[in-house]
């Protein structure tokens, strides 16, 4: 129990420390680096939040503990109660931490289910001979996507969405969408279908149920979210003419402003016209989004191994000192106890002494142990 919360904390703090990092690098490069490149760090950060890479290196490193092991043995009577209090401490702590995750887990189904319910009831098959699945094909057919897609109409006032990882769907909302804007439209969602995306917000929607109770856990979600929107803006203008990317900008201004449905990160898909990325920042990023210099994208690289490598390093750090917190109280604790019963004049038994220790026993006692060394009782052991 006591490793299994280690284990939380460890990967709460090392995902913090990679988001809050990659937020410095995001301040101080301002629009030098791709959306791209933001998006991934963020995805860094995911990963560090729901893998414990600590675990493997502590599998391929050696842990001398036989010190604390024998001394474990050795006091086994003594450490029984301070033991017993500190586990039921982690016991408070554990609880608490599956009423949060319980919660969280009920909050987002109810969430979801709900507007689940909503869109079915409101969503209708596009007919086949419909301009809309020419204009599908077309689009997968230029980014080699051979998986099925479907495509339904909905009555409700929402943006472009993709829902569904194992049943991909693109959901159009009922309005006189010009050819032109269909074919961005849908070749932004099924960028994000290519992407994985709608995986990587399942991916941080397990990280906020785990850490409920990490602040940065939801500035990660929220990350997320814009850079993904961002990146997909990207990936989609790049080669487009600076009117083409106006176009671009003036058909996400249309979606944002007949949708009056509000977006929600809890619902597991990526819309085309969202409020939580600012609008202003997104339609100057589509309108300067170019390649990035060979130069830069080395010197990214190399920061991106630098925050790999720095939080596998801190991750391992900040595991062991959590472990070794509780071993470090007990064994002082055990020590505390142990010269308290020798005070009181408890009965131990001991098996080796130096000439050394004479001072630590008084001469009665002395003699007494010098008594056992003679009987091979006890060894006497060299300086």
């Amino acid at each position: 129990m006591v490793e299994y919360l280690t284990i939380i904390i460890g990967l709460s703090i090392a995902g913090s420390s990679v988001l809050l990092f990659s937020l410095f690098i995001t301040y101080l490069s301002k629009r030098t680096l791709s959306s791209k490149w933001y998006y991934r760090n963020r995805k860094l950060s995911l990963f560090f939040f729901l893998v414990p890479v600590f675990l493997v290196s502590d599998l391929l490193s050696v842990i001398n503990s036989e010190d604390v092991t024998t001394q474990y043995i050795e006091q086994s009577i003594i450490f029984q109660p301070v033991l017993s209090l500190t586990t039921a401490f982690f016991q408070v702590v554990v609880v608490v931490w599956v009423i949060g995750v319980t919660i969280s887990s009920l909050g987002f189904i109810y969430i979801f289910m709900r507007f689940t319910k909503k869109l079915k009831a409101s969503c209708f098959s596009v007919p086949k001979e419909n301009i809309v699945y020419d204009v599908l094909r077309k689009q997968m057919e230029n980014m080699n996507l051979n998986s099925p897609v479907e495509i339904v109409f909905c009555r409700l006032n929402i943006s472009p969405i993709i829902i569904g990882v194992f049943k991909p769907t693109i959901v159009l909302p009922m309005h006189d969408i010009l050819p032109d804007e269909l074919e961005m439209i849908i070749k932004h969602e099924l960028i994000h279908y290519k992407r994985k995306d709608l995986w990587v917000k399942r991916a941080a929607l397990l990280a906020t149920i785990l850490h409920w109770y990490n602040p940065f856990v939801y500035i990660l979600q929220k990350e997320i979210n814009k850079w993904s929107e961002l990146s997909c803006d990207e990936d989609v203008v790049i080669k487009m003419s600076h009117r083409e990317r106006k176009k671009y900008g003036e058909t996400i201004l249309n979606m944002i402003y007949r949708s009056n449905q509000e977006t929600n990160p809890y619902l597991l898909g990526t819309f085309f016209a969202t409020g939580q990325v600012n609008l202003r920042k997104r339609l100057l990023r589509i309108l300067e989004a170019k390649k990035v210099r060979k130069s830069i994208v080395f010197l990214s690289f190399i920061i991106f191994i630098a925050i790999g490598s720095g939080s596998v390093v801190s991750a391992n750090l900040i595991h062991k000192n959590i472990n070794r917190v509780s071993e470090v109280v007990l064994f002082k604790a055990g020590i505390d106890k142990s010269t308290e019963e020798q005070e009181e004049g408890s009965n131990y038994e001991i098996n080796s002494v130096k000439k050394s220790d004479e001072s630590k026993f008084s001469r009665e006692d002395w003699e007494e142990i010098l008594k056992q060394v003679e009987n091979g009782e006890i060894v006497l052991e060299d300086e």
